[in-house]
């Protein structure tokens, strides 16, 4: 009878903890709903070079203390079925999408935890707190448990590697041009993407075109100091791009000022040579969603790419009752 006392209260010990940091054990399915992209637009249409196949409104809870909201940045675990998501706050979870055939249909919250200091068992505190940019290493070899986070910030601009528990491993040093503070628009301008490519190694670009760069374009950096131009409209913003190896880029650009204002969403691609040309890149528009045009989307800023040609796609609501946090799923398609 003791040792069935003492089994039990280490099992109860084990399901409190596990609840209490928000992990597998307090997966809670949310409330999400589904969202048209357009009156025009049905689950299973193209626009552009995409075909949409859903959208999850999904629910502003919180979470061990970690609210979801201003979620900025995706990364899929195709070995451990993991869609993991970054908050500006700091903040990381551990999601897992649901589908009927090809449709995302709803989501569940497997966990939230706070990204710790370096080197301490603490969360990490502002200005230090603002991620955005997320990525992913050992994804996608076939191995159970050992996938490491990359994940970029803004305020004090950096990129840092993550195990998926929060806790930090190390930090990457960055070309001197980004490592500097003062290089940038402002400080809500910074590291905002980032992407690791199977031949150049990890890619990241500011938001918005640092300081010094000419009109009418940005740059895209290693973390080995070699960068490409490329070239975007007075107003734009780059929110996130995904790496799909040998060079190959998928970038989330778009508009957006304020939540009544009008909003544009494009996908592009572009193509990285291992040696930078003097030449701008000439990237491809794969889709562009207005607002204006009744397209139902919001402030994009996350992507991420899922299986075979599909993504996923997330907004960042900016903590306000008038905007919406969601989770758009599409295919790429080929002519």
């Amino acid at each position: 009878m003791k040792r069935f006392i003492k089994t039990a209260g280490i099992i109860a010990g084990i399901l409190s903890a596990g609840l209490h940091s928000g992990g597998l054990l307090a997966q809670t399915e949310l409330e999400t709903r589904q969202v048209a992209l357009s009156q025009n637009i049905q689950i299973g249409d193209r626009i552009g070079h995409i075909r949409f196949l859903g959208m999850l409104e999904l629910p502003d809870i919180t979470r061990n203390g970690m609210r979801l909201s201003q979620l900025s940045g995706l990364a899929w675990d195709d070995d451990d079925g993991i869609l993991y998501a970054i908050s500006d706050k700091g903040g990381l979870f551990h999601l897992r999408p649901e589908f009927s055939g090809n449709t995302l249909t709803g989501l569940r919250l497997l966990r939230a935890i706070a990204l710790q200091e370096p080197g301490k068992n603490k969360p990490l505190k502002r200005p230090y707190t603002d991620s955005e940019g997320l990525n992913i290493l050992n994804g996608r070899n076939g191995r159970k448990g050992d996938t490491e986070l990359v994940i970029s910030f803004e305020r004090v601009p950096r990129i840092m590697r993550y195990h998926p528990d929060g806790r930090a491993i190390s930090t990457y040093p960055l070309p001197e041009v980004l490592n500097d503070a003062k290089n940038y628009a402002n400080a809500n301008k910074m590291l905002e993407s980032v992407c690791v490519d199977t031949s150049l190694g990890i890619i990241t670009t500011p938001e918005e075109p640092l300081k010094n760069e000419p009109g009418g374009y940005t740059h895209l950096f290693s973390l080995s100091s070699k960068s490409w131009r490329y070239p975007i409209a007075s107003g734009d913003r780059l929110t996130d791009m995904e790496c799909l190896g040998q060079g190959e880029l998928i970038l989330l650009q778009q508009t957006y000022l304020h939540a009544f204002g009008q909003i544009t969403v494009a996908l592009k691609r572009a193509h990285l040579t291992s040696e930078p040309s003097s030449d701008p890149l000439n990237p491809e528009t794969l889709v562009t969603l207005d607002s204006l045009n009744g397209f139902q989307i919001d402030n994009f800023e996350g992507l991420t790419h899922h299986k075979g040609k599909r993504f996923f796609m997330v907004s960042d609501n900016n903590d306000l009752f008038v905007q919406r946090t969601l989770l758009m799923y599409f295919e790429l398609l080929e002519e």
